[in-house]
């Protein structure tokens, strides 16, 4: 296993996918370091941060984009190989399903919430050094921030390697993957402006995934934290278990 997890990283650090993740992270983060003000991707509904707090918490807050680049590692590391055909090769070698699965998921979640701990800590780090501490927060309360969310990340990039498994087919990860929180906004707004549903839409964009991100680094309620955290442990392990049966169980093509 850590022979297969050698060659894993080696392999993805010579494709395109690991160079565009950590160009675009960087390029990002310099935008909002440079510019003086935080910004990302956000499906649900506005959040208004307090004035108290430091532009890198606000930006942690807003980190909804990592969503769409964390798509990135899943493919490259899963998909990318159903899609060129060569998982045949890589199994019937030395590696049971049993253990590919298993490498490939302990790998790419564990690349996957490290790279996204190692980009905002860069970013914390350009932050501090080029505009100093009026747009910085101490270390450590950025630090308790960043780790707040990555039970969050965990959560959808354990989902990702679902879909990736599921439908071996990297066009069908990407599609499925940047539609469905679409899909779910709109439907939520839709819901949120009939009369009748407009308290299950409150629920709905509640618990959307943006909104999640922003509260979990922001500042939320103890029960809204656990809530959610209790509902991300059941999505993940309910994705790592049907994961493992969509490929344990079905021939390779």
């Amino acid at each position: 296993m850590i022979n297969m997890m050698r060659a894993e990283l080696y392999r993805l650090t010579k494709g395109f996918g690991f160079w565009f993740f950590w160009t675009a992270s960087l390029g990002t983060s310099l935008i909002s370091v440079l510019f003086k003000e935080p910004g990302g991707v956000s499906f649900g509904a506005s959040f208004d941060y307090p004035p108290s707090l430091k532009m890198d918490i606000v930006q942690l807050g807003m980190n909804f984009t990592y969503y769409f680049l964390l798509i990135i590692p899943v493919y490259n590391l899963i998909s990318a190989e159903f899609n060129e055909h060569t998982i045949k090769n890589t199994i019937s070698s030395s590696i049971s399903k049993n253990v590919y699965y298993l490498t490939k998921f302990i790998f790419t979640m564990l690349y996957s919430v490290v790279s996204y701990t190692l980009a905002c800590y860069i970013f914390y780090l350009l932050n501090r050094v080029i505009n100093g501490s009026k747009y910085s927060s101490p270390a450590g309360e950025f630090t308790k921030a960043l780790f707040r969310q990555l039970p969050v990340i965990a959560g959808f990039v354990a989902v990702f390697i679902l879909v990736a498994f599921f439908f071996r087919k990297g066009a069908v990860l990407n599609s499925v993957t940047i539609i469905t929180p679409i899909v779910y906004t709109t439907v939520s707004l839709l819901l949120f402006g009939i009369k009748s549903t407009k308290n299950t839409a409150e629920h709905l964009l509640k618990y959307e995934i943006s909104t999640v991100m922003s509260k979990m680094a922001v500042g939320c309620t103890d029960s809204y934290r656990m809530t959610c955290y209790t509902g991300i442990a059941v999505v993940a392990a309910a994705s790592a278990v049907l994961g493992y049966l969509a490929f344990t169980r079905r021939e390779l093509d």
